[in-house]
Parts: C-alpha cells; sequence; structure tokens
C-alpha cells in the first residue's frame, strides 16, 4: 500500500509505523497527555446515579440478574447432582429395610386414592 499522507509512513499492509520511541522511565509531557474535564463532562458519581434512576438501565440490570441466578443455579445443581444422588442412594441402601417399610406403608395408603382419580381420568 502506498503512503498518501506524507507525514504517517505505512506497512505494506497500511498500518501506520511509529518512528518516535518511547522509554519506560519518561514521563509524559503532561500538558500534551493529562486530560482535563471539560465543564460539560458529568462526574463518575453522577452517570452512576443518572444510570441507577434510568428505567432501562434499571430493566437490563434485573436481566442481566435473572440470567446470572439462573446460570449460578444451573451450575449448582450440576455440581451437586453426583454428590446428591450418591447420599440418597447411601441412605436408601444402609436403611433398605426400614426405607422399604416406610415406602410400602406409604404406597398402601396413597395408593387407593391413586387409582381412583386415574380410573375417574
Amino acid at each position: 500500500m502506498t503512503n498518501t499522507d506524507e507525514t504517517l509512513l505505512l506497512d505494506p499492509d497500511g498500518v501506520p509505523i511509529l518512528t518516535d520511541l518511547v522509554h519506560e522511565d519518561e514521563t509524559p509531557n503532561t500538558a500534551e497527555h493529562t486530560q482535563q474535564p471539560r465543564n460539560d463532562e458529568v462526574s463518575v458519581d453522577e452517570l452512576a446515579r443518572l444510570l441507577l434512576n434510568s428505567d432501562t438501565f434499571r430493566k437490563e440490570l434485573d436481566e442481566i440478574t435473572a440470567e446470572l441466578i439462573r446460570t449460578v443455579r444451573e451450575q449448582l445443581e450440576l455440581a451437586l447432582r453426583p454428590t446428591l444422588e450418591e447420599a440418597i442412594s447411601l441412605a436408601l441402601d444402609d436403611g433398605s429395610k426400614a426405607s422399604h417399610e416406610t415406602v410400602r406403608k406409604q404406597l398402601e395408603a396413597t395408593l387407593p386414592g391413586l387409582l381412583a382419580r386415574t380410573l375417574q381420568d
């Protein structure tokens, strides 16, 4: 690519080539590099207050919060599922006689009602 601006050197791909070296120990010229706040600029605190009072911003914040909660819940469920399954399995295996008896009694108590509702449907 050719150089169309005489003061700016470009490489063959058109990327400007920097010719002025800057060393780490050099301090920049404060007049050139320090940004002075303009009269029309809003302070950080004022900007935060404006954003938090904006309905659009609050709606976006609510959506981000809801998505974050969903994601955290899903990750917790995935992380805890194997541990919970193992704990349930161990509890049922260790107390199989007691668990068996409790489940049987519960089924005996609820089975007639379940059958009646199933037949009606």
